[in-house]
């Protein structure tokens, strides 16, 4: 929790409290304030070690007639149980503890010192006042440096999240105990009754090597509802459901904690017993948040600890002439060792004689009976809802014939304002069309002189540039390697033949296919191409590339071509710095053939499978190297 996100109502009470404590952590201090609903007199009762206030209340939405406000205790069929007798079935009260030889003297001693602190308390306020900073001392002359954590009042993990909380919880039980929970047991088995396991429910994957075997199956647990405590309370007062509860708290400080839940929490009969009746069951540790705090609403004293909720009729809150109100009830409560199995208070044996011989036959007919008038209200609900609809469709068959009557009134009129309008819309709509393609097509024939006088630069720079000197045939140059004839068909049938180096870049060809292209004449001479690029571009091929991705056509797009080999028909792809000899199919010579690519718009031949300008792939006649 973050100081920053706190309310001026929480602000006020955390500086209450750090007055009241000489300051102490903050951090501390919010946790201590939030589970108490930031009720500063509490918090300072927790802090310095008094008597905590009464438990928080309970409560859960109005939904239904049936409320919860609070926890009422009813304890009214364990008196025999809380009374001495000698039948064996009863166990002792559990007397509360005394005060430790650490507390009696803190007490004394903690009123002295905070005494003597008054004077520092009373600078530090005109310090504040005044807003001038005051150095923290070394030891903090206040009660909260001696506050201990009793067995009653221990001090809870107080940043765990409460769904992780009982999940790791949960965790540890399994391996603890070796026992995994009964749904998950079930459905191994092909039980289709663990499908009725709730989605909060603990239905947690075995890790690896906690597998059961045939030996340890009868070894379950109950299904833990993953959540809050506050969660699991609300879960417990749905009048749809009207489930019990069982909470069950332990302690690790406690040494009865790891026989109970080795003994109770995975004995068949107590695990299937609550499942049967479809217990909800929650369980904690109370070093954490959550658990610390339903163990102060609960009351328990020693762990550890069982008690059962449910809903039940509110005392003296029912008139003759209205129906009593459910509110969530402690049934009973459990505390204290789980040995001997016959007569201890939270053993197996004697929960199991409780809820068959005490609490369910007490419990669940006031609890079917909610069930039941839940029901019924979903049912009348159900009823009024058809009845609702069925009005409905007849207001609407009668408001359909009276619009059908109105509508064959107008229809004549309407068809014709209509018929008129749709005319002056298509007329409106074929003018912007018109007029957006005239738009489109001026737009594209500027793009396309624009391109075309960029690329005649851009290719008769490439014919200066690109063209290397044209070997003598049948001559093999050192750095150029053998000498290798390169023949090109144009679309239009022209053809063109040269000599190349096998080490020649590919660029080399295009160039050479790009430069048949350029017309003919005095004003595109050889000798007036351009002898730098154009665009201030880098020389070499690295400019050409530059140009390409800086005008968005790379590759074909930027040729205005492709190359293609007859056959087998395989297209040349255009690669900054690769030679020739580096192509498959051209690396001995051959011949290419042109296809003419648009950049603009690239259009297929009506009635034909193949591109524009696409030629059929037949012999030009010539004599390749390679076939020499």
């Amino acid at each position: 929790m973050d100081a920053d996100t706190l309310s001026e109502t929480q602000r006020r009470s955390l500086d209450q409290l750090q007055v009241l404590t000489n300051g102490g952590d903050t951090e501390v201090a919010m946790s201590v304030l939030d589970s108490v609903d930031w009720d500063v007199q509490r918090a300072a009762d927790i802090i310095f070690d008094q008597n905590p206030s009464a438990p928080l209340s309970v409560s859960r939405s109005n939904e239904t007639p049936t409320t919860v406000e609070s926890f009422d205790i009813d304890d009214s069929e364990q008196q025999g149980l809380l009374a001495n007798n000698s039948g064996g079935r009863g166990f002792r009260r559990v007397p509360p503890q005394s005060s430790s030889p650490l507390a009696i003297v803190s007490r004394p001693l903690r009123l002295i010192l905070t005494i003597l602190a008054l004077p520092f308390h009373f600078l530090r306020a005109l310090f504040r006042l005044f807003r001038i900073p005051l150095p923290q001392l070394p030891m903090t002359l206040s009660g909260l440096t001696l506050y201990y954590r009793t067995p009653s009042a221990p001090r809870p993990e107080l940043k765990t999240d409460p769904r992780s909380a009982a999940e790791r919880w949960v965790r540890s039980l399994e391996e603890e105990t070796g026992a995994i929970s009964l749904a998950r047991a079930r459905s191994r088995t092909g039980d289709a009754a663990s499908s009725s396991v709730g989605t909060n429910t603990s239905t947690l994957t075995s890790r690896p090597g906690k597998e059961s075997s045939e030996d340890d199956s009868e070894r379950v647990l109950p299904d833990f509802f993953l959540g809050s405590y506050e969660e699991f309370a609300r879960a417990c007062a749905k009048d749809s459901d009207a489930r019990i509860g069982c909470v069950v708290l332990v302690s690790e400080e406690h040494d009865d904690v790891p026989e109970f839940k080795r003994s109770t929490l995975t004995d068949p009969t107590f695990v299937r017993l609550m499942h049967a009746n479809n217990f909800l069951v929650w369980g904690g540790d109370i070093r954490d948040r959550d658990a610390w705090s339903a163990s102060q609403k609960l009351q328990a004293t020693t762990y550890p600890f069982v008690a059962f909720v449910a809903l039940q009729p509110r005392r003296g809150g029912a008139s003759r002439t209205t129906a009593p109100q459910a509110t969530l009830t402690v049934l009973s409560r459990h505390q204290g060792p789980s040995i001997p199995s016959a007569s201890a208070p939270t053993s197996a044996q004697t929960l199991v004689a409780h809820l068959n011989d005490q609490l369910l036959p007490r419990v669940e007919p006031f609890l079917t009976r909610l069930r039941s008038q839940a029901v019924e209200r979903e049912n009348l609900k159900a009823l009024e809802n058809a009845q609702r609809e069925r009005e409905r469709a007849l207001r609407a068959e009668q408001d359909r014939a009276y619009e059908e009557s109105q509508r064959k009134d107008k229809e004549r009129i309407q068809a014709r304002i209509a018929q008129d309008r749709q005319a002056a819309a298509d007329a409106k709509r074929k003018e912007a069309e018109s007029k957006a393609e005239q738009e489109e097509s001026d737009r594209l024939a500027h793009e396309k002189s624009l391109w075309d006088a960029k690329r005649m630069s851009w290719r008769r720079w490439g014919r200066r540039s690109f063209l290397p000197r044209e070997p003598r045939p049948g001559m093999a140059e050192p750095a150029r390697g053998k000498t290798i004839r390169v023949g090109a068909r144009m679309p239009d049938g022209k053809r063109g033949v040269r000599f190349f180096g096998e080490n020649d870049s590919l660029t080399a060809v295009f160039a050479f296919v790009d430069a048949l292209t350029i017309p003919e004449g005095k004003e595109f001479s050889t000798d007036l191409d351009p002898i730098s690029p154009p665009d201030d571009a880098p020389l070499g091929e690295d400019g050409l590339t530059a140009a390409m991705y800086d005008a968005g056509k790379v590759g074909e797009d930027w040729w205005g071509f492709k190359l293609v080999l007859s056959y087998p028909r395989r297209e040349i792809t255009w690669e900054s710095g690769k030679r020739i000899a580096d192509v498959e199919g051209l690396k001995a010579g051959g011949q290419v053939i042109v296809e003419t690519v648009d950049p603009f718009a690239r259009t297929k031949a009506k009635g034909k499978g193949k591109d524009v300008g696409e030629t059929n792939g037949e012999d030009d006649g010539y004599v390749t190297e390679e076939s020499d």
